[in-house]
């Protein structure tokens, strides 16, 4: 415990070192390098998952994601976008959709990022001289269909899987890596795991994955059932399109089943030198939205049932353990905080905040508003929002807006536009409408 110590303290004195020289790269053999898997669910919200105050509805059922929570911290209060490809976008680059250009999904109105920015796996190798592996595998959509080779370009060591929004099957998909095209017709989820699997067991050094599995996101279908609790899930398209409810849980289910058997392929010594994050991308979809949310206020929209996601980190570095966490926290911040974790020496940059204080010190600063947004979808929904640690501000750009007090009505049921401001929600509005010109 006291050469664990000695060795923190060590890191925070050459963090504080280079913290006013943010291009000053850091000696990699000074500092611990534990691994980092962060994992992404797609279209996952709190209604389907986890024990968030109000969502009383069906729940998948989740052991092993249930299990980190015990053993970690959960974050109530993550704020993401409304759509995949910004949420993706934000955690990589560490900015908001307004600086990168990313809005919404991928296609159609939004083109994907720019090839000037700086992604979080290049920052950290930029940073450490080069000390960690890293990889992407499963779902990208954050380029053009075009520029199959961007992860790779980007700075990302290996690539594989889905690079647009979705697949047309679970059991019959297109896997992109290294700019080229082969079909797969393993189950999505499965073919994903083992090749994490493969590719952790292959690395000599530090590795850095994100694990960015489509599931839930649509279509919806019945899993391998060996992965899910419920063997009489029937699995015809008339079945599962009267009640999609069932499948879209099961789905969840099977990505737990399969997160156990790569946790299960860790040695005990990876186990204990590596971070997991996991993360929900954005709010369930409109399709099998459960109450408290409705379909206009879950993916998409940016009431809470679109942006307030699940949010779990557990293992390397983590003291706190089954403990909930109501700090604010924006998918942004996922990139200073890994960024810090593997020795990159910065806790703040761009639209980003380090979390790593918050894993062993309750008390630890914390941001003081976050932040969301929806440009390029093309629908009424786009526009901007913003909160404190209480109340919060949607604008839309159709000129609507919609004003909140989360600490009584969490689930945003009364506009309190519709009555007259008490002199600390017209001071918190001010506020927050001042946080928000300074957004530039």
């Amino acid at each position: 415990m006291i050469k664990h110590m000695a060795a923190a303290a060590i890191l925070m004195l050459l963090l504080c070192s280079v913290s006013c020289n943010e291009d000053a790269p850091v000696s990699p053999t000074a500092l611990d390098t534990p691994n980092v898997v962060l994992i992404i669910a797609d279209d996952m919200g709190w209604d389907a998952f986890g024990k968030y105050p109000g969502t009383n509805g069906q729940k998948a059922k989740t052991p092993v994601l249930d299990s980190l929570a015990q053993s970690g911290i959960t974050f109530t209060n993550l704020w993401v976008n409304p759509e995949c490809s910004p949420t993706r976008a934000s955690i990589f680059t560490g900015k908001y959709g307004f600086r990168t250009g990313v809005g919404s999904a991928i296609g159609g109105k939004t083109g994907g990022l720019n090839s000037s920015e700086t992604l979080l796996q290049k920052f950290i190798n930029d940073k450490t001289g080069n000390q960690y592996a890293t990889a992407v595998i499963g779902k990208w959509h954050m380029s053009n269909n075009t520029q199959l080779a961007a992860p790779e370009q980007f700075g990302v060591g290996y690539y594989s899987g889905i690079f647009t929004g979705t697949v047309p099957s679970y059991y019959n998909w297109t896997k992109t890596s290294n700019g080229q095209q082969t079909t797969v017709t393993t189950y999505a989820t499965t073919y994903f795991i083992d090749d994490a699997m493969r590719w952790v067991e292959e690395q000599q050094k530090p590795w850095f994955l994100t694990l960015a599995l489509n599931a839930p996101h649509t279509p919806f279908h019945r899993p391998p059932l060996h992965l899910i609790s419920d063997k009489t899930l029937a699995d015809d398209a008339a079945t599962i399109h009267s009640n999609k409810l069932p499948y879209y849980l099961a789905a969840i289910e099977a990505m737990d089943t399969e997160l156990g058997r790569f946790f299960h392929s860790l040695t005990e010594e990876q186990k204990k030198n590596t971070l997991i994050i996991f993360v929900g991308d954005n709010g369930t979809g409109t399709q099998v939205a459960q109450a408290p949310s409705a379909s206009y206020t879950s993916k998409g929209s940016l009431w809470q049932g679109g942006i307030n996601a699940p949010m779990i980190v557990s293992g390397y570095g983590v003291a706190r353990q089954n403990t909930t966490d109501h700090s604010l926290v924006n998918g942004t911040d996922l990139y200073a905080t890994i960024a810090d974790v593997a020795g990159a020496g910065v806790n703040q940059i761009h639209d980003s905040y380090s979390l790593k204080s918050l894993f062993g010190e309750p008390n630890a600063s914390q941001r003081k508003y976050a932040y969301s947004e929806l440009f390029g979808a093309g629908d009424g929904g786009e526009g901007w929002t913003m909160r404190d640690s209480r109340y919060k501000l949607i604008h839309l750009t159709n000129g609507n807006e919609y004003f909140y007090d989360l600490s009584v009505n969490p689930f945003e049921t009364s506009n309190l536009f519709s009555t007259t401001l008490s002199s600390e929600a017209s001071t918190a509005l001010n506020a927050i409408r001042t946080e928000k010109l300074q957004l530039q």
